[in-house]
């Protein structure tokens, strides 16, 4: 009986199977992760309240008001006419979310009034201000 071993191969191969596996586990979660928070991406002062429900889908619309009275709409500055072209191709897309409006504490309730008119002369039914605890 011969016992010695003939010609072993070593095998210099690296398995990167679970590497891919791993890689697209994390893109899921950053993918998914990202989309949780939709913020306007503008700084506001917003005003005090008590009493603030909680709205969360993440379909909802976004509208921020400067200080200086600029209505911020998807991270950039927007007409009137430019918001409510906006306001309708995403109704037409989600008719049934919320439009919330992040106006800074110093904007005047004109403003504000404003941008609500034309949410709700586009369709939306749901419309809320955004504020922080005091």
């Amino acid at each position: 009986m011969d016992f010695r071993t003939r010609n072993r191969r070593v095998i210099s191969e690296i398995n990167l199977t679970p590497l891919i596996d791993i890689v697209f586990n994390l893109l899921i979660f950053f993918v998914i992760t990202s989309s949780f928070s939709q913020n306007a991406g503008i700084d506001v002062s917003l005003p005090k309240a008590s009493a603030t429900p909680t709205i969360q889908d993440e379909d909802n619309v976004h509208i921020a008001i400067t200080p200086e009275g600029q209505v911020m709409y998807g991270g950039r500055a927007v007409s009137d006419d430019e918001l409510r072209s906006s306001l309708t191709d995403h109704h037409k897309q989600h008719p049934n979310v919320t439009v919330i409006i992040q106006a800074d504490e110093k904007t005047g309730h004109g403003l504000v009034v404003k941008i609500m008119d034309i949410a709700r002369t586009v369709g939306f039914e749901h419309l809320a201000i955004a504020t922080q605890a005091p």
